[in-house]
């Protein structure tokens, strides 16, 4: 039973989707609310996630071409300073499975690697995107989860 609950000896956490960190930065977005609710459980340490690094990459190449590059290093500082998260590494093995992913399931680029991440990791991503429904073995976990219990507005 330990070895299902661990991997590599530490507890598994989930993927923390791009589309989750634009919403809690962005506070136009639709689902502001739920992603400021949940950044408030991973500042106050009440939660682990990982973070693909192909995120920074999306973050960059977004911020480039909606001409906002001038607020990446305060975004980007602000994540790096979150406790509770850590980066995962893109790998040989995360670029296979990625391409083999957007080819079976229609996923997008930096979906498909978002998926091919948390499978390689716990099998488990949080995201506001049903994609990720489709992609056999994967488990989606919807944000709103993380909004149940009442947090302060800021």
């Amino acid at each position: 039973m330990l070895k299902k609950k661990l991997r590599r000896g530490f507890p598994k956490i989930p993927l923390l989707e791009n589309n989750v960190i634009f919403a809690y930065l962005n506070r136009a977005d639709s689902y502001h609310d739920v992603a400021r609710k949940l950044f408030y459980k991973l500042k106050n340490e009440e939660l682990t996630v990982e973070i693909s690094s192909v995120s920074l990459l999306e973050m960059e190449l977004v911020y480039k071409s909606r001409g906002i590059e001038n607020r990446l290093l305060k975004d980007i500082a602000e994540l790096i300073a979150l406790p509770g998260v850590k980066y995962v590494p893109l790998t040989p093995k995360i670029v296979l499975l990625s391409a083999y992913l957007r080819k079976q399931y229609n996923l997008t680029f930096f979906d498909s690697h978002y998926a091919a991440t948390a499978l390689s990791l716990d099998r488990k991503i949080i995201s506001f995107d049903r994609a990720y429904e489709r992609v056999q073995g994967l488990a989606r976990i919807d944000p709103e989860k993380y909004s149940i219990a009442h947090v302060a507005l800021t």
